[in-house]
């Protein structure tokens, strides 16, 4: 309401609101772009976007890139190096566990609209959409061109997340809920670890910069460093 929105820009500032009120209007329409109808602004973007689907067209050292963030799940305390080797130890359990969150409908959906880029995902919407027969064609190749990051990055958050799953499970089931609640919250946990590091293109994950114009030009190949700063000054306020 404007009531509250007067009281967080009494005790946030301008910034802050206008972040939210971006936010907001981003998870209800599931637009990334803050412009409306504007032809040519809207073309130029399509141009932008499809300039990085060029770049990224079976971008191996993109792929290889994606493993890094693995080391995203280790922690100090349930899934330290030593808790997470033990687990890596067990190869029966961690394997399957690979499995299952890789075969989750969290990676599946990640994986089918190309969530990992705001650019990518884009293209993804634009191939499924009707019209242009020659812009949905080139639509269709882009995210094709996409696979292997996309394989890249599920495998990156399946390897990494199988010993956190597996250690946070135990944990859960140390604090007295059933298996099945264990299960259910450590998938949360680990779905949450993994939206807060890897880079997303939800429009609630992505910052006022990013769906910008001036952003989405100079950003293309900076949005996982601003989500991760983001996270480190948060985590170093809080």
């Amino acid at each position: 309401t404007k009531e509250n929105i007067s009281k967080l820009k009494a005790k946030f500032g301008d910034n802050y609101t206008e972040a939210l009120q971006d936010l907001l209007y981003r998870m209800k329409t599931g637009r990334r772009r803050p412009m409306g109808s504007n032809k040519l602004t809207n073309n130029f973007f399509n141009w932008i976007a499809d300039s990085v689907g060029a770049i990224m067209f079976f971008n191996s050292r993109s792929a290889l890139l994606q493993q890094i963030s693995l080391t995203n799940f280790l922690n100090t305390t349930d899934n330290n190096p030593i808790a997470a080797s033990v687990a890596f130890a067990n190869q029966k359990q961690f394997w399957k566990d690979y499995a299952f969150l890789f075969n989750s409908d969290y990676l599946k959906q990640r994986r089918s609209g190309v969530k990992t880029d705001v650019n990518a995902d884009e293209i993804a919407r634009k191939a499924e959409e009707g019209g242009n027969i020659y812009r949905n064609t080139v639509a269709v190749l882009l995210k094709t061109g996409f696979l292997p990051t996309q394989i890249a990055d599920s495998n990156a958050i399946a390897l990494g997340g199988s010993a956190f799953y597996r250690n946070r499970i135990n944990r859960y089931i140390k604090e007295g809920f059933s298996n099945e609640e264990a299960e259910k919250k450590a998938f949360l946990d680990f779905q949450e670890i993994s939206e807060e590091t890897q880079q997303s293109s939800r429009p609630d994950r992505i910052s006022s910069q990013q769906a910008s114009p001036l952003g989405r030009i100079v950003l293309n190949f900076g949005n996982v460093l601003m989500q991760m700063n983001r996270r480190a000054i948060k985590d170093i306020k809080d």
